[in-house]
């Protein structure tokens, strides 16, 4: 068998279902490969109904609600599930989206005006420090507010928490899952420079936003994010009820009464290919 030309006859034995999980590195760009098209379209889905600025919260839930369902590595119906998360809740998104925008706009201020004043202050004969301060502050606020959304959004599609708890919890979550929002951040900053660096050198990389950086920068929120949402929120909420988290359903093994085949993955005997028969000379 070869990669050119590959053997469909003979069979292999399987794969086990039960086998080891792969790593979450290995297993994020699989389960992003898997689905890079509908990715790049709900980039622009979501970049679509992102244009009118008081939509950004809602866009934002819709996306959300597919990727949640792809982290879950579940399939979905992305246009109705979009919608589905765009349309609900719009007292929740709607808010959301332009206090994040009302922080954009603020912190960009910030590192304007700060150091500006700082300067001039040296200028005048004093000291800058206090508005360095006040810009580290400022930066500081603005990156915990950043960190909250990477909870917030999912639990307003998965959950049906009041938006004051929505907010309590992501902040705890924020403190409490500080390293993977650190590793999350990091991905952020590190991706919107080389877009601006990319930019610099060939405007025409910006078209890269919107075809490909909403949904995949999304997707890095939701694999690192909704596990501790999981944990940490909605675990807790099925254990005070005594029942399983129905998230993990998929992962359990059917009743016997329910199982219709045997998955005997991982464990069948390898099928050889019959070998062709020799045709002999013909004596004439």
């Amino acid at each position: 068998m070869s990669l050119l030309f590959p053997d469909y006859e003979s069979a292999g034995s399987g794969l086990a279902k039960n086998a080891p999980k792969k790593k979450p590195f290995f297993r994020f760009w699989e389960m992003y490969f898997e689905r890079f098209w509908k990715m790049i379209k709900l980039s622009l889905l979501t970049t679509l109904f992102s244009l009118p600025i008081i939509t950004v919260g809602p866009a934002i839930a819709g996306m959300t609600k597919v990727l949640r369902k792809y982290t879950l590595d579940k399939d979905t119906f992305m246009f109705h599930d979009f919608i589905e998360g765009f349309s609900k809740d719009l007292l929740k998104t709607i808010p959301t989206g332009i206090l994040d925008i009302i922080m954009t706009l603020s912190l960009y201020s910030a590192l304007q005006v700060y150091p500006a004043f700082a300067e001039a202050a040296k200028e005048a004969g004093g000291s800058g420090t206090l508005y360095y301060i006040l810009c580290v502050i400022s930066v500081g606020f603005a990156l915990t507010v950043l960190m909250m959304n990477f909870f917030i959004y999912p639990m307003i599609v998965a959950t049906e928490l009041s938006y004051i708890n929505i907010i309590k919890n992501s902040f705890k979550l924020v403190v409490i899952s500080l390293k993977t929002n650190i590793i999350t951040l990091l991905i952020i900053l590190l991706t919107a420079a080389v877009v601006v660096v990319s930019a610099v050198i060939s405007p025409f990389t910006l078209v890269m936003v919107p075809v490909f950086l909403v949904s995949f920068l999304g997707f890095v929120i939701m694999f690192n994010s909704y596990p501790q949402i999981q944990k940490y929120v909605i675990d807790p909420y099925y254990a005070e009820k005594g029942e399983d988290n129905p998230e993990y359903d998929y992962l359990k093994p059917l009743d016997a009464d329910d199982v219709v085949f045997t998955d005997k993955g991982g464990e069948e005997k390898p099928i050889e290919k019959k070998k062709k028969a020799k045709k002999g000379k013909v004596i004439s």
